[in-house]
Order: structure tokens, then sequence, then C-alpha cells
């Protein structure tokens, strides 16, 4: 691999995002290539106040959810050490749970779509994935594994929400997706065979 890849891990929760990136982590690294991984909402003051929202912690209007977002988009992206320019100039590959498609598909269902695509077109003018890898799983399945796990469900977890979350992804993927190389993967399949898909698809990148 001549140069360090962006790659961006989208999904509902409970497609396997996590158990994925840490695969395609060690892909890399039994390379011999660096890897960072890194995550939105992220851990900047900026993520953490997003992510108390996401826990019900806070209530604010969804329009400064989404504003939210998209200004921790920008810290992630050019934060002078933690950010993905950073890592990438750095020498590192950066595998990211989740980016600017994630805003369009879980906030468009009570803010206009056409103004989270404005607040985000600095990210995609930016920093687009060199590949974007979508873990396609049907809105029933992701709430039967939500309901697995531990812990208090979050804001966008009902399958109205995930239902819409799912739809706007596809939708967000044809609209604001241009130019970019999206891979869809279907996320019911066996970890083993998630995980040669998407290291099929980073190796067209490669």
């Amino acid at each position: 691999m001549e140069r360090p890849l962006f790659i961006v891990v989208e999904g509902l929760d409970g497609s396997g995002k996590t158990t994925q990136v840490e695969r395609l982590r060690h892909y890399f690294q039994a390379r011999g290539a660096s890897c960072h991984l890194t995550a939105e909402p992220t851990e900047l003051p900026t993520g953490r106040l997003i992510r108390s929202i996401l826990q019900k912690e806070h209530a604010v209007d969804p329009r400064t959810l989404a504003a939210l977002f998209a200004a921790d988009r920008v810290e992630h992206i050019f934060h002078p050490d933690s950010g993905i320019l950073a890592q990438l100039a750095a020498g590192h590959h950066v595998i990211a749970s989740r980016y600017y498609f994630s805003s369009l598909a879980y906030q468009s269902e009570f803010v206009d779509p056409g103004w989270i695509a404005a607040l985000n077109r600095e990210a995609k003018r930016s920093l687009p994935a060199d590949l974007t890898l979508f873990l396609d799983l049907p809105p029933e399945v992701s709430m039967e594994r939500i309901a697995r796990r531990p812990g208090n469900d979050e804001l966008y977890e009902t399958l109205e929400k995930l239902t819409h979350a799912r739809e706007s992804f596809l939708q967000a993927f044809h609209y604001f997706g241009e130019g970019e190389n999206i891979v869809s993967v279907d996320a019911t399949a066996s970890v083993e065979d998630v995980g040669e898909a998407i290291i099929r698809a980073v190796e067209e990148v490669a």
C-alpha cells in the first residue's frame, strides 16, 4: 500500500461496526502497517457533549444536535494532534466508525437534509473517505442485537428511527455520495464472511 488510507465504516447500531473495525486493524497490522482507529462522536469536548445528548442526559433542538455533529466533525478532521489529517500525514491508515453519512441518515428525520448536507460540505470537500463501507442490516435485526447488549437505549434506538435511518443512508449515498467509493456489505452474514467482503473492498482501493 503506497499511501495511508482513510476508511469509514457506516451502519445501523448492531451491524458489527466495532468488530469489523478491529478485524480491519489486525489486517493492516499483520502487513506491518500502522493503523489509527477513531469514531464519531469523538472524544473531544464537542463529541463528549454529543454523547451526553444521545444518552438523554440533556435535551436539545434537533438542529442544535445536527450542528454539533458537524462541528465535532471539523474538529475530527483538523485537530492538530488527534485529527484525521494529522494521523494520515504521520503515515497511519485511519479507520473511522461513522462519518458525515451518519449525520444525513440519523438527523434528517427532524432536520432538513439539505441543511445537514450544507453543514457537511466542508468535510466532504476537505476529506472524503477513500472507501466507505456500509454494513447493511435490516432494522428489525438491529433492534434484536441492541436488545441483547447491556446498558440503556440511546436516542435513536427505536424500530421507527432505525428504519428511517437505513432508508436515509441509502438516499444519502445516492444524493451526497457522488464521486465517492461506497461499498455495501450484507451485515446479516457471518462475522468471517463480512470481514472477507471488507478485505476485498480494501484491497481494490489499495
